[in-house]
């Protein structure tokens, strides 16, 4: 990969960070849509992103992961938590969307998840 001097991106590094932004804001929608459509709870989905930020909480402590990866990582995180947090929940869209839509496990972090603090 090719670095220059004059602070421009290479070819191949602008094309990984739009791939990873593109991915990213896949993932996002859908998220956005399975909760809109009531597939997905929102706290189902927090849950998920809290998890997520405990196991690079815990990569950090380990010595696993180098201190500015895993602040882009969180960042990222503490970023889909926000967008996951303002969305609605559709309350009982699973009894009206179809009868194929199978109720997930309790959350695993209760009633309502928190990102993890730096505490």
């Amino acid at each position: 990969m090719r670095s220059d001097s004059d602070g421009t991106k290479s070819v191949e590094q602008v094309h990984t960070e739009t791939s990873a932004d593109v991915g990213y804001l896949l993932f996002d929608s859908l998220v956005h849509h399975l909760i809109e459509k009531g597939i997905l709870t929102k706290n189902d989905a927090l849950s998920v992103v809290q998890t997520a930020a405990e196991v690079v909480h815990g990569r950090i402590d380990d010595g696993e992961t180098p201190s500015l990866q895993a602040k882009a990582a969180l960042a990222v995180l503490e970023r889909t938590y926000s967008s996951f947090e303002a969305v609605q929940d559709r309350q009982g869209a699973a009894q009206l969307d179809g009868h194929n839509v199978h109720s997930l496990r309790p959350s695993l972090h209760g009633d309502r998840p928190q990102f993890p603090s730096d505490d």
